[in-house]
């Protein structure tokens, strides 16, 4: 008979041994079977997602006839599909079962991203980049909170940056693949190089769309027995009631005003907006800031990879680190100081060596306020519809502002760029004050219940309803 684990503070000792060892080996399961796979399919998002920026250094102007905004029309467009889905993506993966929402979306991003390697004019481009953006939304805002669903609190950071990371590990792919695809295929069989980036990087995503659905499992009610035994699938179960998972409902409209009129979700958007705002440009105009440097295009496409891996392993350092310690803010607060830094170098000085070098100091600032900020906002919520709604506002309202980020480093302004990079310094500031207020407004909040109540004995949530109070719960602490 299996045991039903009905409350892990209530377990006596033995009890309590045998279920950490179960917990040890699902956890090896769960992130064997589902981090890579996410990992790979976040990679493939962001090469998409960002390859324009590659395929600009090609003829891609040129053939398109592309004149005035129609480029940067084309960038910030994208945004607008992305923003619209964010919150309908959110409620449906649960609704529609992730598996199923996560495969489909990404096989019609991947065909969009296909699409454009057949486009003649600026309407063609524009239109798959907005259907683009529609698209990726069922993959980018949705998976930290399909995360959520298996993994605790303090696991998720981790999680949620190996995730993310990919997305620097994709840029330094970028500039490999820009580098021999624009170099050896340009003209091959009738078609300029910047159609086959498109291509090359386009299939990959629908073919892995297709297995996702075999790959990909749902929650932990419905995991297969193939794939979990009926014990792991109960310390699953438990495991998500501790952190206060228990409402059954796929949505529920007071969760969703809950999440609406929260203080909290309103800085995290602050916080993001800061980041978005640097992400945007920087991911799609890095290749074009480092040729403006001196260097040729192929060569542009090779020295973009350095701060793309500098970045990965900051991501996943500090990440570790904050779920360790489950501190956010210091953390972000940190890295938004080196991105700072990084864009006064490149503000500071004609000096290549110290540019280039400000330019791996502002990948190594931005990216890990990523993993960072989305852990914080699904940390201190509580509910499946408020958590969903939380990250979903707090990605869907800051890309508004990556539409601002596609449109500040203008032909124009080069080779300096000192605009965008002085617009960059100035959201990046208010992203790391966003999160020390924040952060002060949490302690100052767990303290008074503290003080109220008495400091909980345990972190486990399942033993209380949750119905209507969610994160106000007089036992919940805030994650700082």
């Amino acid at each position: 008979m299996v045991r039903s684990y009905e409350s892990i503070s209530a377990m006596g000792t033995e009890e309590l041994e045998k279920f950490e060892v179960i917990e040890k080996r699902l956890l090896r399961k769960l992130d064997l079977r589902l981090i890579p796979w996410l990992s790979v399919l976040y990679l493939l998002l962001s090469l998409d997602r960002n390859n324009i920026g590659n395929a600009r250094l090609g003829t891609l102007e040129k053939d398109l006839n592309l004149v005035g905004n129609d480029y940067y029309t084309a960038l910030t467009i994208f945004f607008a599909g992305y923003v619209l889905f964010h919150i309908p993506s959110n409620l449906l993966v649960k609704r529609l079962r992730p598996s199923r929402w996560i495969s489909s979306t990404m096989i019609l991003w991947g065909i969009c991203s296909l699409c454009q390697a057949f486009t003649h004019n600026a309407a063609g481009l524009i239109a798959c980049r907005f259907f683009l953006g529609v698209f990726e939304t069922g993959v980018g805002p949705s998976t930290p909170l399909f995360l959520s669903f298996w993994y605790q609190r303090d696991e998720l950071a981790t999680r949620v940056a190996i995730y993310f990371g990919s997305s620097t590990i994709a840029g330094a792919f970028a500039g490999a693949v820009a580098y021999g695809v624009l170099g050896t295929l340009e003209g091959a069989h009738g078609l300029a190089g910047w159609r086959w980036l498109f291509i090359v990087e386009a299939l990959p995503t629908i073919v892995l769309g297709f297995l996702s659905f075999i790959v990909l499992p749902d929650i932990p009610e419905t995991a297969s027995n193939g794939w979990l035994t009926a014990e792991e699938k109960q310390v699953a179960i438990q495991r998500i009631r501790k952190s206060g998972n228990t409402d059954e409902k796929s949505f529920d409209k007071q969760q969703l005003i809950a999440a609406v009129i929260d203080y909290k979700v309103w800085f995290a958007v602050v916080i993001y907006i800061g980041l978005n705002i640097a992400l945007a440009s920087f991911s799609i105009f890095l290749p074009t800031i480092i040729r403006d440097m001196g260097f040729s295009s192929l060569n542009a496409q090779l020295l973009s990879i350095p701060p793309y891996i500098a970045a990965a392993c900051l991501v996943f350092v500090v990440s570790w680190n904050s779920d360790r310690t489950l501190q956010r803010a210091y953390h972000i607060m940190s890295v938004c100081g080196i991105g700072i830094l990084g864009y006064i170098f490149l503000l500071s000085t004609n000096q290549v060596g110290l540019r280039y070098t400000g330019s791996i100091l502002v990948a190594c600032g931005i990216y890990p306020i990523i993993p960072l900020t989305l852990s914080w906002v699904s940390n201190n919520q509580l509910g499946h519809t408020k958590r969903g709604v939380a990250i979903a506002m707090t990605s869907m309202i800051a890309q508004c502002f990556s539409m601002l980020g596609t449109q500040i480093y203008r032909t124009e302004d080069g080779p300096r760029y000192i605009k965008g990079h002085t617009i960059c310094v100035v959201f990046l500031c208010l992203a790391g004050l966003s999160a020390c207020i924040l952060r002060y407004l949490l302690v100052r909040e767990n303290e008074k219940r503290d003080r109220n109540y008495g400091v909980p004995e345990s972190n486990d949530m399942s033993k209380f309803d949750l119905d209507g109070v969610y994160d106000k719960h007089p036992q919940f602490r805030y994650a700082l």
